[in-house]
């Protein structure tokens, strides 16, 4: 099994499944975004894996919120799938990752074709834990489309302060893999659709 310790998640960013803000301006538009982490195996293996399900707004000042399904989680193997869900996320007790944050600068969307980087505080809330993350997103306005959202460079989540590093040896054990890494670079694409 791939370690994927856990992303999630990620966050960053966004990935996300998340509550409908009445004041957003950009939904997210789940078909168009990905969101990506990639687990160390045997520490010199590493495999990129994804949540499809996610879901988010993001408000005219900059400020987001957004949600991972946890159990959407997509490594191209459906039995290591399975056990991500049941050894490591748990998601009878955590189904999602919620992800809430805020540019640090005053937010004005960029023009279509124009680019600009920004600097944001984040929020991560996944197995009961609360991680604060920072980071710099690139912004792109994409004209009546809306906006892509992506990271500069990886996230790197600590899968043992998010507490999950009982579920990785599981997974360790199971796949009898020599180690799992706890260290998951988490990166994402999202495109945010105007709201309607």
């Amino acid at each position: 099994m791939k370690k994927f310790s856990v992303i999630a998640m990620g966050m960053l960013g966004m990935g996300l499944l998340f509550s409908q803000v009445a004041s957003a301006d950009w939904t997210l538009n789940n078909d168009s975004s990905v969101l990506n982490f990639v687990s160390i195996k045997k520490n010199t293996i590493g495999e990129a894996h994804r949540f499809n399900q996610l879901a988010g707004t993001l408000s005219q000042n900059g400020a987001f919120k957004a949600t991972i399904n946890l159990a959407s989680v997509n490594t191209n193997i459906p039995v290591r799938d399975e056990r991500m869900k049941s050894m490591l996320f748990d998601v009878a007790t955590f189904p999602q990752a919620d992800i809430s944050g805020n540019a640090v600068n005053t937010f004005k969307a960029p023009a279509a074709g124009e680019a600009k980087i920004e600097a944001v505080k984040l929020q991560l809330v996944i197995n009961g834990k609360t991680i604060p993350l920072e980071t710099r997103l690139r912004v792109v306005g994409l004209g009546k489309q809306g906006l892509l959202v992506s990271t500069i460079e990886p996230l790197l989540l600590d899968a043992a302060a998010l507490g999950y590093s009982e579920g990785i040896d599981k997974l360790r054990e199971i796949a009898q893999l020599p180690s799992i890494s706890t260290v998951v670079p988490v990166t994402f694409s999202l495109v945010f659709d105007h709201a309607h």
